[in-house]
């Protein structure tokens, strides 16, 4: 089973970059754990996250690929991935995880107040 890790490491096309996860989207990812595990056990607990964790690669590879979404919060950007979405930003360093929501919540609604700031 994958540890949930704060922070999560690639290179991108200016050279090192990392993916770091808010305490929002890691505890996001303990309850999409949880109820995976809890409804459909421990082998499609395992897939559905490295479904998500091949969905953080994807972003560290290529982040100008997703969708931008500044309604929602300066810099946004969306990643898809089964039922959930991945709401993420990037700095020059860094590509910051702010959620990872279902699909069908209201995004708005559950973003930290922090979030409405812009980051550099």
């Amino acid at each position: 089973m994958r540890k949930l890790e704060k922070r999560i490491f690639g290179r991108g096309a200016q050279g090192p970059v990392k993916i770091e996860l808010t305490h929002a989207a890691l505890d996001d990812l303990r309850s999409i754990r949880a109820y995976t595990l809890e409804r459909w056990g421990p082998d499609q607990e395992q897939l559905y996250l490295d479904q998500i964790w091949n969905k953080f690669d994807n972003i560290l590879s290529d982040p100008s690929t997703f969708r931008f979404r500044p309604d929602l919060f300066p810099g946004c950007q969306i990643a898809a991935e089964g039922k959930h979405v991945i709401l993420f930003r990037m700095s020059k360093s860094s590509i910051q995880v702010v959620r990872v929501l279902h699909g069908a919540m209201d995004y708005k609604r559950h973003l930290p107040p922090e979030t409405r700031r812009s980051r550099r």
